[in-house]
């Protein structure tokens, strides 16, 4: 079983050869690593030549003419992998020693598993631990009950987080054509899910690495800044997330319920995805109602819980209804 890295790198010279040497040093070696790098005006490429060219594993490093961003960087990376299994990684963490080994142990295992993903310890810049990353993603062993529940569960929140994840080269061609609006590992993810292919490791497989150039927003707060960006009327700043809700849960659910008409192979899961697709509709006008509107629909869903199906999160409902007073009138 032939075992490739798919790993993507922009100006992350500070913390790269941390990665490359926890990749080199595992109990069970790698065939080969692919770099693509998205226009790093650092050393990032040098860094990563210079160690790599004695360690005798098969690498190549393709620089980027233009930038490509993130995701597209890595369906380009995982495009070039010639493995069996194809390891997702960050250019900012580090690795277990047995990672690889513990990962490749399931995929033996499991003939039908497509993607395995496991639990990380999330850490500082300087890899002191700060928290659990299955906490903080509100990831519970229940959601992986079975593939109606993993997939009911992911639409709800994504919990497998691309840099613990590996996939078998099967899903590649299964999960094409990509979602343009949905991240890569949340894509394939949903995918092996739907294929009774999605598998967990309850262990902390990498040092997930936060700083400030790479922060996901786990682990957060609330804070000043968090409310301001909540009631904000400005929808000039794409990057302020915290000001949409429904318009981020819609489109990637309209291109899933298309791509599942067109394989015409999804159909037991065609209802779990309508289901969520029409809790987010009920909430697409919250921007242009008024709190009295909203309120209702937040209070009509939760007498059925509603929010606790739809949600992966710590008071669902609350947090619904602090969204519908927040996005009143935004849009009017």
């Amino acid at each position: 079983m032939k075992k490739s890295v798919a790993m993507c790198t922009y100006n992350g010279s500070m913390y790269l050869q941390n990665q490359l040497e926890s990749i080199v040093n595992q109990s069970e070696q790698v065939d080969e690593i692919i770099i693509c790098d998205d226009c790093s005006t650092d050393d990032t490429v040098h860094i990563a030549e210079n160690f790599l060219k004695d360690k005798g594993i098969n690498y190549r490093i393709i620089k980027n003419i233009n930038n490509l961003g993130f995701k597209n960087n890595f369906y380009q990376s995982i495009s070039l992998c010639s493995g069996d299994i194809i390891f997702f990684c960050d250019q900012d963490d580090v690795w277990d020693k047995d990672k690889v080994k513990l990962m490749c142990d399931v995929f033996r295992t499991n003939e039908n598993a497509l993607l395995v993903f496991s639990n990380a310890d999330v850490t500082e810049q300087d890899l002191q631990t700060k928290g659990d990353l299955f906490v903080a993603l509100s990831f519970r062993k229940e959601f992986m009950k079975n593939s109606k529940v993993q997939v009911e569960k992911l639409l709800a929140d994504n919990f497998v987080t691309g840099a613990t994840s590996a996939i078998r080269k099967e899903l590649v061609e299964l999960a094409k054509p990509y979602g343009e609006k949905w991240a890569h590992d949340y894509w394939f993810a949903v995918i092996a899910a739907m294929n009774n292919g999605l598998y967990c490791i309850d262990k902390k497989l990498i040092k997930y690495r936060q700083h400030s150039d790479n922060t996901i927003g786990i682990l957060k707060g609330v804070s000043f800044d968090l409310i301001k960006r909540l009631f904000s009327k400005d929808k000039s700043n794409k990057k302020n997330r915290d000001n949409y809700y429904a318009e981020l849960r819609i489109e990637i659910l309209d291109y899933l319920l298309e791509f599942m008409k067109e394989k015409n192979t999804y159909a037991p899961y065609y209802s779990v995805v309508k289901n969520c697709y029409d809790f987010w509709k009920k909430r697409e006008a919250f921007a242009v109602q008024g709190v009295f509107k909203n309120t209702g629909i937040v209070l009509k869903d939760a007498i059925h819980k509603e929010q606790y199906v739809y949600r992966n999160t710590d008071k669902p409902i609350i947090k619904d209804f602090i969204k519908g007073i927040a996005l009143a009138h935004r849009d009017a």
